[in-house]
């Protein structure tokens, strides 16, 4: 394309200068013309020549990629149609890469950068809330890119830092060089280092071995000395020295800059390397390296009374020095510093209606009661704000094994494995997992689960089935305190005796342990409705509540130690002695009307779904209660 333009022009040219007049237009530069082939492949469909359909190739993969960004996908899904769709390029990166030598080492960089660059992607959505679009990640990759060579090397500012690594900086030379970090460990690094494949060892020979950590050692020696050497006036090295043997160590390298004699009686330093200065600081204090760590603490000092007026109007000039830097462009260096960009805290609001009526029953379930246990802050944005996002594929995984469950105990469904499985296959697909290999291991978990419960279902324990999903609404009395329960047991059964046994399916992972069943916040709450009148109606029980025989789990996904066709179920025996489950009935009716939700961190919070709204989790810090 950019050919054709060029012949057009060459062409145009010429005939001005037989017609003795200047040219009306240049043609446009290369860059512009390639932008808008590429942004229009249509138009190179009338030149046959390999280089422009591969341009052809090239433009219809932008366009897909672009429809693909419009309709909301990621940038590292981005990446991968890009990378999916460059047949050739992977095949030639391929062919190079297994030929070794210079062309392979070229090829086996590029292989590094590619998965450097996915792995970016991929950890930019990780850490962001929402969308991430793909001129988001390019900008922040373009923030941080560090030159490798120098046909990529910016223009440089003047009276700036350069920030380099020691292998670039070779055949440059600056007044001042600092030479940060020479910990042991690091210099020198003996560790085996390389490219992906390892490309530089293969030669003509076969492979070659590995570098001997002599080889590494003088490699790391060679590498310092480029680095201490770059300084034409003065050369500042840094390291760390831990108190403790055990820890941060400077480097062997620190000690071949200089010469010392020592006293070996004394251990006293007599003579060092002239133009050599050692200087050993403790207690230092911390200080922030980075812009945002320096801005918080510079905006803590301007405003703490404690600290003397001096400083704090150093600190608020510092700040007043980093708002006004700007770049080239005229755009701000640190925006951070500028007092428009700052939030801070303003008193508490407080919403004009209450959260619950004082004068309504407080509504609770048996799994909102444990739940407001173990996090009230996760209680409140789940059930109340309704903040949780989509069904995971556990939930759907839970959802439809209770519904078969539910359709074998009623009757409606044999309890026949053949048919369940049928059944399953009919709604399966339709759940979201996040791979292929997931939703097949899954299935056969879900295979196994219904194995389980049909076992179990037949099984004799001297119990009816009274009823399945079913759903109870009381209200009572709890410490002085209206409650009003709601929810859904799995399957209510009935013994000879006439009492009245809720069982509780259970699809998930996690089991409680045995010996915290007695307190099984869930489990008592069923047998308290129960008690409460929850079963009226059901055929054998009268207006005036049921007597409870207990409570169970049925762990559908773990299998009986004793029984293993059958799954494992951990029961509840009636309550005895004090009323505690009413207690704790009160007492989170009291919170919730008095609307101080606290979080309170566990075993489940790397589970769950508000890290990043919890004040008590770094994701959330900024957050306040």
């Amino acid at each position: 394309a950019v050919q054709a333009a060029e012949r057009a022009g060459d062409a145009g040219d010429a005939d001005a200068a037989d017609a003795g007049v200047r040219p009306a237009a240049v043609p446009r530069p290369a860059g512009e013309l390639i932008r808008e082939a590429l942004a229009e492949p249509e138009r190179l469909v009338v030149l046959d020549a390999p280089h422009a359909r591969r341009a052809h190739d090239l433009g219809t993969l932008l366009r897909k990629v672009r429809e693909a960004l419009a309709g909301g996908c990621t940038a590292e899904e981005a990446l991968w149609q890009l990378w999916d769709g460059s047949r050739r390029w992977r095949e030639r990166l391929e062919r190079a890469a297994l030929r070794g030598g210079a062309a392979g080492r070229n090829a086996d960089r590029d292989l590094d950068a590619i998965c450097a660059l996915f792995e970016t992607a991929a950890r930019a959505e990780e850490q962001v809330t929402g969308h991430r679009g793909a001129l988001d990640l390019l900008a922040e990759l373009d923030a941080q890119d560090i030159a490798a060579d120098t046909l990529t090397v910016r223009a440089v500012r003047p009276e700036a830092v350069r920030l380099m690594t020691a292998h670039r900086a070779k055949g440059l030379e600056w007044r001042l060089v600092v030479v940060a970090g020479v910990q042991d460990g690091l210099w020198p690094d003996l560790r085996r280092r390389g490219s992906l494949l390892e490309a530089d060892r293969i030669g003509r020979d076969g492979l070659a071995e590995p570098l001997s950590p002599a080889a590494l050692l003088g490699e790391e020696r060679r590498l310092f000395y480029v680095a201490a050497t770059r300084a034409r006036d003065r050369l500042v090295v840094t390291a760390v020295k831990a108190p403790a043997d055990d820890g941060d160590q400077p480097s062997r390298f620190l000690r071949e800059l200089y010469r010392e004699d020592v006293d070996p009686r004394t251990g006293k330093v007599l003579r060092r390397t002239p133009q050599v200065t050692v200087e050993d600081v403790t207690h230092r204090p911390r200080r922030p390296l980075a812009v945002h760590a320096l801005v918080a603490e510079l905006r803590a000092v301007t405003v703490d009374p404690d600290r003397s007026p001096e400083l704090r109007r150093a600190a608020a000039e510092r700040l007043a020095t980093l708002a006004l830097a700007t770049d080239e462009e005229d755009r701000p260096l640190v925006p951070a510093a500028r007092p428009e960009a700052w939030w801070g805290l303003d008193d508490a609001t407080a919403a004009p209606d209450p959260l619950r009526e004082a004068d309504l029953p407080v509504r609770l379930s048996g799994s909102g009661l444990e739940q407001l246990e173990n996090c009230s802050l996760q209680w409140f944005l789940d059930k109340e704000v309704k903040a949780r996002g989509t069904s995971s594929a556990a939930q759907g995984f839970g959802n439809v094994v209770h519904a078969l469950a539910d359709e074998v105990g009623s009757g409606r469904t044999p309890a026949d494995l053949a048919v369940l499985m049928e059944r399953l296959d009919t709604v399966w697909d339709a759940l979201a997992f996040d791979a292929p290999w997931k939703s097949q291991q899954e299935k056969t978990e879900a295979r196994a689960a219904l194995e389980r419960f049909l076992t179990w279902h037949v099984m004799a324990r001297g119990r009816d089935v009274v009823a399945t999903e079913h759903g109870f609404d009381v209200t009572l009395d709890a410490g002085g305190v209206q409650v009003r329960i709601r929810g859904s047991m799995d399957r209510v059964e009935k013994d000879e005796a006439g009492r009245a046994y809720v069982v509780d399916f259970k699809t998930g992972k996690q089991l409680p342990s045995d010996r915290s069943l007695p307190e099984h916040k869930q489990l008592a709450v069923y047998q308290l409705a129960v008690r409460s009148g929850a079963l009226n109606g059901l055929p054998g029980f009268d207006a005036d509540g049921a007597e409870s025989g207990g409570a169970e789990l049925v762990q559908l996904r773990k299998p009986d130690k004793a029984v293993p066709d059958s799954p494992k179920v951990q029961r509840q025996d009636p309550p005895q002695g004090e009323p505690w489950i009413e207690n704790l009935l009160a007492d989170a009716a009291g919170r919730i009307l008095a609307e101080r939700f606290v979080p309170q961190t566990g075993g489940g919070c790397d589970r769950c779904a508000f890290r990043r709204s919890c004040s008590a989790q770094r994701d959330g810090a900024q957050l306040v209660e």
